[in-house]
């Protein structure tokens, strides 16, 4: 038989748990979007790699050339010209190629630009996708898996025709580095975006906890004093 502290202490936890799962789902999940050329700049980036960071979080861009044995690094370059055709010119490519993009050869990538997404995995982040823009009619891009700084490594899904221009598309698998690339004629990488869901510190949580444990403790003296003053005297 439950006694009327019992009860009260039950009902404590009860309401306990209902704040835990409320502060977890206060924590709503954030969509991050880091552009690749962030300032509208049009120039060379100084530099075969580049940081970029949002909200605190920071992924990094850079640039190789695709070539037998070990990549070499190539230098990038912020794009940011009118549209041609019906194609973003918006984004991150790479100094000395035709138009400042990436390019391909027979079907294969001449160069691509890799992101470092070890960080942000780390944290948590999930969803990942990419736009890619300057894509008219007859090009397309690729995206590759690596878990190796400047390597190619597996292409992941099919070629991302015109109908993809300027629009994010859904990055599979789980690799650390995934890196973008021409399938056809030249393309321009513009944005990543992810997903992150921010866990609640269970800091938060301790002024709650003491509350709860201190009306407990009041309840509790409270009731032990109102049955000793109604115990019949022996």
């Amino acid at each position: 038989m439950k006694t009327p502290t019992t009860r009260f202490l039950t009902s404590s936890l009860r309401v306990l748990c209902c704040i835990v799962a409320l502060t977890a789902s206060s924590a709503w999940a954030t969509l991050i979007t880091w552009e690749l050329n962030p300032t509208g700049a049009n120039g060379a980036v100084g530099a075969t790699f580049k940081d970029f960071t949002q909200s605190g979080y920071t992924i990094t861009a850079r640039g190789y050339d695709n070539v037998p044995g070990t990549d070499t690094a190539h230098e990038l370059y912020f794009k940011n010209v009118g549209p041609i055709g019906s194609g973003s010119e918006h984004g991150l490519g790479l100094v000395g190629t035709l138009d400042n993009e990436l390019q391909t050869s027979g079907g294969t990538p001449s160069n691509y630009i890799q992101l470092d997404l070890r960080s942000i995995l780390s944290q948590g982040f999930s969803g990942l996708e990419i736009s890619v823009g300057s894509i008219q009619a007859g090009e397309s891009f690729l995206l590759f898996g690596s878990n190796t700084q400047g390597e190619l490594g597996t292409q992941i899904g099919g070629a991302y025709g015109s109908a993809f221009d300027d629009q994010f598309v859904s990055i599979s698998g789980n690799f650390q580095f995934i890196s973008i690339a021409a399938g056809a004629k030249d393309v321009l990488p513009v944005a990543l975006r992810g997903t992150i869901t921010p866990v609640p510190e269970m800091s938060a949580l301790f002024p709650i906890v003491g509350l709860l444990a201190a009306v407990s403790c009041t309840q509790i003296l409270r009731r032990r004093r109102a049955a000793q003053k109604t115990a019949p005297l022996v």
